[in-house]
């Protein structure tokens, strides 16, 4: 991949982030609008990317590298337990299960989606999706069990199966194999619906630094380990076996692409829940995110 087009297309994102830490400075974009925005990403615009995607021709190609996306995923996130275990078992108990949690789960939906969409299409998109999937199984039983989470199979099932791009898969699923060809109002509404991720997410994610004291953020040396296993060692090790002949290239790229992401945001959601260090996992997950920018581009310019 040109490495030039990977910077180009990270800039655009990293000035739509600028713009986004400005609106958030000036209070344009205040918490509770940040808050209504997230609800808009998460329930509108993601899932009509996602959908959107599955508006591509079928070939049996696409089935069985779905099957090597699905498959790879779920090897990457079994290592990814056996690593962060293993790297961060003598932690603080508060801090801990945040430290693991960051290096197993990515933000490869929130800000994973848009940055698949702008590298590799609508093709990038449709793999991720199926990695969305194995995160939301794997957030929802190992995830949540990790900060001490209990709940009823049902009411796991519930937020597993439930999540809005999930459904948008269960939906796609059936455009995809069969071919059905929908009206052309409908594709381009969901298309244009679709489009808006990449822009929202980037408004989000520079508003919610903008509310955060930078001097703060980088002075705990933990932060830096636990950006380096998320941002380097982890794409880094996933490169590597995809490197592995016989393993199709797109399905391969997007499994890095998506490990190559920031910790996932719901590192702050779930230590505020259960009572960890909930400041710390958004340190976290804020010095992770702006690393990223200078990471995403070097670790996908290798793929």
């Amino acid at each position: 991949m040109d490495p030039l087009l990977v910077l180009n297309q990270v800039l655009v994102l990293f000035i739509i982030m600028l713009i986004g830490f400005a609106a958030g400075k000036t209070g344009v974009i205040d918490q509770t609008a940040s808050k209504k925005l997230s609800g808009v990403l998460l329930f509108v615009t993601s899932p009509m990317l996602v959908l959107k995607s599955f508006f591509i021709t079928f070939t049996e190609e696409r089935l069985i590298n779905i099957s090597w996306m699905v498959g790879m995923a779920l090897f990457m996130y079994i290592l990814s337990i056996f690593l962060s275990k293993l790297i961060y078992g003598r932690f603080h108990e508060k801090t801990a299960p945040i430290l693991r949690f960051s290096a197993v789960f990515s933000n490869c939906g929130y800000m994973g989606l848009p940055v698949m969409y702008a590298l590799y299409g609508d093709d990038g998109v449709f793999y991720c999706s199926f990695y969305i999937v194995m995160f939301n199984i794997m957030l929802w039983t190992y995830g949540y069990a990790l900060f001490g989470g209990r709940g009823t199979k049902r009411e796991i099932a519930r937020k597993v199966f439930g999540n809005p791009c999930i459904i948008a898969v269960y939906v796609g699923m059936p455009i995809f194999i069969f071919g059905i060809s929908l009206p052309s109002p409908v594709v381009s509404a969901v298309t244009a619906v679709g489009d808006m991720t990449m822009p929202v997410s980037m408004l989000i994610v520079g508003a919610v630094i903008s509310s955060a004291r930078l001097r703060d953020i980088f002075s705990d040396w933990r932060v830096y380990l636990s950006s380096f296993v998320r941002l380097i060692l982890m794409p880094l090790i996933a490169l590597a076996l995809v490197r592995i002949p016989g393993i199709p290239a797109l399905p391969g790229a997007v499994i890095v692409t998506a490990l190559a992401m920031p910790a996932a945001a719901n590192t702050t959601v779930f230590a505020e829940m259960f009572d960890k260090d909930a400041l710390f996992a958004s340190k976290c997950v804020s010095v992770s995110t702006l690393l990223s920018i200078i990471t995403i581009p070097a670790i996908v310019s290798l793929i």
